[in-house]
């Protein structure tokens, strides 16, 4: 089965809202955006599995603190630390994968998990400036999130400034895009289409594909896998 290379769109979400926006069930993968209301203790969705939380909108609170710039990873069986969402409640994006068992390729716990991380402040991340491809290119930069051993599972935040050109290219492995804030112009081979704030998109390993930013520039979260998209035939869901 050919993946659906369609394009989301802006995902309103109403309080106590949930929208799953991608799955594959071979992994397993689960990508979901989430609207907690305001005063909402931060619950995991299963103790069985990494699970990956990035706080989009609003702030959680803890210990008389608050956090509008945040990331999480958890690891199997681990609690999620005792945060509560503030006034405004959050918009969470949050990734669930693995297992603590073997799957079908013989890949361990340690092959596909990541460390814990308990909080990671986005306004501390220390950046690497993406090399410039052209001439007066105003570039883009990259910070890494987490990672697993092998590093066949890289969760990173990409921001592009505005007018940056990604020419045409492709990657080893799978890759699926959440655009934060801002957006552009983004081309899967023949298909193109506008990439804007709430669209999820995956691009399996091997695909051609570019990009270009708007006026106000993007940022990106990007969940890099071992490849699995093509090799096991999973379509992937629009946003609508």
């Amino acid at each position: 089965m050919k993946p659906d290379l369609l394009f989301g769109r802006n995902v309103l979400l109403q309080p106590s809202q949930r929208k799953l926006l991608f799955e594959s069930a071979q992994l397993p993968v689960r990508c979901w955006l989430e609207h907690v209301p305001c005063g909402t203790r931060l619950e995991r969705f299963s103790g069985e599995h990494w699970e990956e939380i990035l706080l989009i909108q609003g702030d959680l609170n803890c210990n008389r603190n608050a956090y509008t710039d945040i990331y999480l990873c958890l690891t199997p069986g681990q609690s999620a630390p005792p945060f509560c969402t503030g006034n405004e409640g959050a918009v969470l994006l949050r990734m669930s994968f693995g297992s603590g068992q073997e799957n079908s390729n013989g890949q361990g716990a340690a092959a596909q998990g990541k460390p814990p991380v308990e909080v990671v402040d986005l306004g501390r991340l220390a950046w690497n400036e993406i090399p410039p491809r052209r001439t007066n290119d105003p570039g883009a930069r990259i910070a890494e999130l987490s990672t697993n051993a092998s590093r066949t599972r890289i969760t990173s935040l990409m921001e592009c400034r505005p007018g940056w050109i990604l020419d045409d290219h492709d990657h080893p492995s799978d890759v699926l895009t959440f655009c934060i804030r801002g957006g552009g112009i983004l081309g899967i081979e023949d298909e193109t289409a506008a990439y804007e704030a709430g669209s999820l998109v995956t691009i399996p390993a091997g695909r051609r594909h570019r990009f270009q930013t708007g006026n106000e520039g993007a940022l990106l979260a990007v969940f890099v896998f071992e490849p699995f998209l093509l090799r096991y035939g999973d379509a992937c869901p629009c946003i609508t």
